[in-house]
């Protein structure tokens, strides 16, 4: 048990949360939307702090991050709970966890975890992961900070739903941002996610002001939002606020927890990868074998500089500094 940060208390022994856009107002020992986050004796507390559900070592590119220091490994972790409720979600049995469906975990604190990190052997840093790592938002700070002081890297796997405040401080911590665009369609996010969408646009925008690595995701789903001219619009939007050089990767869904919709065709994220890539210069599929939507393309020249096999990278047309070798067109920053 960790009291929390951002909330107030409210008469009645109430509180109100201000973490994220929610801002739920919550009964003495009940818990907020996310499942994680409780009232106890007016005092909000996370009641998963320090309990980590899943933890291992991963390929970068596995987040996903494709411009991010590729090729390198990252320890991943994550705990339970959700400030969504994606009726599609892909990783329902750590983010839809609650105190009636638990799930085993172990206690690591902060200080534990930074330790592990910089012991891992050739290890980039830390991921917050598997679950929304924005509800662990106390834990997550406190290890981000251990982790940065030894000089490694911090990543935030996110479906970017969080106050201003937090995500201001969270981008002085985090190296790299994956965040979630699960539509361009408020219905889509009250419907389908039981929230909204103007928030996380907003904060991809303030993300990408700030400089930090930003990396996109849109998991395209049947007859839900495979709409192109939505998508392009999307597409578009992401161009003017975030730039063209924003990568944007398309994954495959599959019908998990409560959605039973057919998995997207090929043909589908075929098509939406050629219209995304009319705007943006870095687009990717993942969730499929298809190594030619994998591949890093230099957008000047059109020669493969980074070739993928599933979680394999072959670095081959990118010099050190991340130019293309070719003609020397900036590819990758952070490498």
């Amino acid at each position: 048990m960790h009291e929390a940060l951002h909330y107030t208390k409210l008469d009645s022994n109430k509180v109100q949360c201000f973490l994220c856009p929610h801002r739920c107002i919550i009964d003495e020992g009940h818990f907020g939307n996310c499942n994680a986050r409780r009232n106890r004796n007016g005092i909000l507390v996370s009641e998963i702090y320090g309990k980590i559900a899943a933890m291992g070592t991963d390929p970068i590119e596995k987040k996903p991050l494709y411009h991010f220091y590729p090729g390198s490994t990252i320890l991943s972790m994550g705990t339970t709970g959700c400030n969504m409720h994606c009726a599609f979600c892909q990783n329902y049995t750590l983010s839809q966890c609650n105190n009636r469906n638990p799930v085993p975990f172990r206690t690591i604190s902060p200080a534990e975890m930074a330790k592990t990190v910089y012991k891992s052997p050739g290890n980039l840093g830390i991921a917050f992961t598997y679950n929304e790592p924005g509800i662990n938002f106390e834990y997550v700070v406190k290890t981000a900070e251990m982790v940065k002081s030894k000089n490694q890297k911090t990543v935030f796997i996110s479906n970017g739903f969080i106050e201003k405040e937090p995500l201001g401080f969270l981008i002085g911590l985090i190296d790299a941002f994956n965040i979630d665009l699960k539509a361009f369609n408020n219905t889509f996010y009250k419907k389908y996610s039981k929230a909204s969408l103007a928030p996380v646009l907003e904060n991809i925008g303030t993300i990408a002001k700030n400089g930090n690595h930003l990396e996109l995701t849109n998991l395209v789903i049947p007859t839900l939002n495979d709409d192109e001219d939505e998508f392009e619009d999307m597409c578009k939007w992401i161009k003017e606020e975030t730039g063209e050089n924003t990568v944007l990767h398309l994954s495959r869904y599959f019908p998990r927890y409560e959605m039973e919709q057919y998995p997207t065709p090929a043909e589908t994220l075929f098509h939406l990868y050629d219209i995304a890539s009319e705007h943006l210069k870095f687009v990717y599929i993942g969730n499929m074998a298809t190594e030619i939507y994998s591949n890093t393309r230099c957008p000047q020249c059109g020669k493969t500089t980074i070739e993928r096999t599933y979680y394999s990278i072959n670095k081959k047309g990118i010099d050190n500094q991340g130019k293309c070798i070719y003609c020397g067109t900036d590819i990758i920053k952070h490498l």
